[in-house]
């Protein structure tokens, strides 16, 4: 069995949408002070390698816990950002994928600025394809399915609203390309619009 970890590190100072999503991790108590240790996380729903359920962008939509624990395990399948048009998730070949993982290597530009600058941008007409499958949910090694300065956000939209989840900012899909596995993005038990993960490929050889 080979694990593969497709999380960044949270941390302070990292990068982050925007100043007010930046984390503050710090002590509690300590073992100088109370013999002990104890951490202070203060974290926004959407920072670092995280998903993203209907909550977020629909109205009403589902939360975290109107979700059994497996939708967020399944089998999973990885594909360059430059070959989206030749998969076909209606064929025979994808009939039991439950994630999509979409490799960009954008992750190379984690914790700069040209992170949020000109990423690859998945078209419309993948995104609606997707929503239309049998998917759980899609990954992305970059921070959005949509543009950065995008006012719509209609690709998130079509996914969210048919109950997909989203997971972005991915790291390191470069070893899963072609490859099929077993992927876990398990968040915290919270009624919430999305959560940070520890997003994992697991194959069994």
């Amino acid at each position: 069995m080979k694990l593969y970890d497709l999380t960044h590190k949270i941390e302070n100072n990292m990068t982050v949408f925007c100043e007010k999503e930046k984390p503050s991790i710090s002590n509690l108590f300590s073992m100088e002070n109370d013999g002990f240790n104890v951490t202070n996380l203060h974290l926004s729903s959407h920072i670092g390698t995280h998903i993203d359920v209907p909550l977020h962008m629909i109205k009403d939509g589902k939360n975290i816990c109107d979700f059994p624990v497996e939708k967020f395990f399944g089998k999973g399948f990885c594909v360059d950002f430059n070959n989206l048009n030749e998969i076909n998730l209606h064929s025979e070949e994808f009939k039991d994928i439950d994630f999509l993982l979409i490799h960009t290597g954008w992750d190379k530009f984690w914790n700069s600025k040209k992170y949020f600058e000109n990423y690859p941008i998945i078209s419309n007409e993948i995104i609606n394809m997707l929503s239309t499958s049998n998917l759980k949910g899609i990954g992305i090694d970059c921070i959005s399915s949509d543009s950065y300065d995008s006012c719509d956000l209609e690709n998130h939209k079509i996914l969210l609203k048919n109950n997909k989840i989203i997971v972005e900012n991915l790291c390191s899909l470069k070893n899963l390309i072609g490859k099929y596995f077993y992927f876990s993005c398990l968040p915290l038990k919270v009624e919430a619009d999305g959560c940070p993960v520890r997003a994992t490929a697991i194959i069994f050889k």
